[in-house]
């Protein structure tokens, strides 16, 4: 461990960091749905039925986690051997590369290139790994769910920024030279910074003797997905971990289309709703996370929160107003802000401080598995009933809650 200040330094750094990283991210949010649905002035060609468009967007949106599912295991274990400054450079450097690659796809109207670059941004988008691991490294057992806070903070505030930044910097009516593309260019100059900053300022968290000599190759997703599920002291908790991860992002992807077709919902109501839960996702991070873990465990706090959070969802379909919205939607970012911290930090207690980015790259890769299915059957699912996402979520979280209960009595050290 270092010192207190020391500590709090490359912390802050780190989840900067973290926040350039989500912001590169979520500038994108706004823009595949409209891109692919356009029928003039989209990705796709005018006359493109509305059956392929959609099947598209699914799989832009699925390719992505489904690259980071392979890669982020890959980059958390890499962190362990070569260090996590090395390592997350280089995942900075793949992005900026998968985000000019984009914005030069659309303004070419070229599908493949778009493809291209979201496998490209999936696979170095796993340095989310290595800002955990390094987290990991400047935490004990008693500071790391609020550490951890800070990364969730990090994430909150970028996605207040980003789907509003975003979808302004792509609509040519504020600005006639501004398209799709724009929000790309972007993320492309935040990664510039983002690079600089961490070349200058971060320090290296995990000293060469600490470095274990850890084995990897390609299919080590695979391999460590079927090790997560396998391995008796790890199956529960991974299936915890993918069970929240599998619910929260059928929200996600789909939220927007409820909104769409509930309450008729403009863009900018959308915009507002997302910057309004981000909003709400910093304030749990930066004002209860903290004192939360103080006064209880781990285990106990996700052991109320993922209940609730399951209870959240159906709580939507019984507004009748867009405005009413605004106070029945506020407990998600709560619960979530709440459980997401104390839920990976009992992921890093499945092992001991010298294997921090390996569990942490299975952790990711369970997440990653549960973010790029939804895409790929949701659009069937909305299809049916726009309702229907809301209903799946609830379920697979309240599932979460059961396993995780049994967890809790298999293995009381949580």
């Amino acid at each position: 461990m270092t010192e207190p200040a020391t500590e709090r330094r490359e912390l802050t750094i780190i989840a900067f960091t973290a926040f350039l990283n989500f912001t590169g991210l979520t500038l994108a949010i706004p823009i595949f749905t409209p891109m692919c649905l356009d029928q003039a002035g989209g990705i796709l060609a005018v006359g493109t039925p509305m059956t392929v468009r959609t099947t598209i967007l699914g799989f832009l949106l699925g390719v992505f986690p489904l690259c980071q599912f392979f890669t982020s295991p890959l980059l958390g274990a890499l962190s362990d051997r070569r260090g996590r400054k090395q390592i997350l450079l280089l995942a900075i450097a793949g992005s900026c590369g998968g985000y000019i690659l984009m914005a030069v796809g659309i303004l070419f109207e070229s599908l493949t290139l778009v493809f291209v670059s979201r496998i490209i941004t999936g696979c170095f988008s796993g340095s989310l790994a290595v800002t955990q691991s390094a987290v990991a490294d400047l935490s004990d057992e008693k500071s790391r769910p609020r550490n951890f806070g800070l990364l969730g903070a990090a994430f909150g505030l970028s996605l207040f920024i980003g789907p509003a930044l975003g979808g302004f910097l792509s609509d040519p009516h504020v600005y006639a030279g501004f398209s799709y593309a724009t929000p790309f260019w972007l993320s492309a100059a935040l990664a510039v910074f983002n690079f600089a900053q961490v070349a200058w300022l971060f320090s290296e968290t995990l000293p060469e003797g600490c470095r274990p000599q850890v084995k990897f190759n390609l299919l080590v997703g695979p391999k460590n997905i079927l090790r997560a599920f396998t391995v008796v002291d790890y199956r529960r908790m991974f299936l915890v971990v993918f069970a929240v991860a599998f619910g929260f992002n059928f929200f996600t992807q789909f939220f927007q289309v409820f909104l769409v077709e509930q309450f008729q919902a403009t863009r900018s109501q959308l915009g507002m709703i997302l910057s309004y839960m981000g909003i709400w996702s910093i304030m749990t991070q930066a004002l209860l996370v903290r004192p939360v873990s103080r006064r209880f465990s781990s285990r106990q706090i996700v052991a109320v929160t993922l209940v609730l959070l399951a209870g959240s969802f159906p709580l939507l379909l019984l507004v009748n107003s867009f405005w009413l919205l605004f106070a029945a939607i506020v407990f998600i970012p709560i619960f979530h802000g709440l459980s997401n911290p104390n839920v990976t930090s009992l992921v890093c207690g499945l092992t001991g401080a010298e294997r921090q980015g390996e569990i942490l790259g299975i952790n990711q890769s369970v997440m990653a598995m549960g973010q790029f299915v939804p895409p790929l059957i949701g659009g069937y699912i909305v299809g049916h009933h726009y309702s229907l996402p809301l209903w799946i979520t609830a379920g697979s979280i309240l599932l979460a809650w059961v396993l995780f209960l049994r967890v809790s009595r298999t293995q009381p050290v949580f």
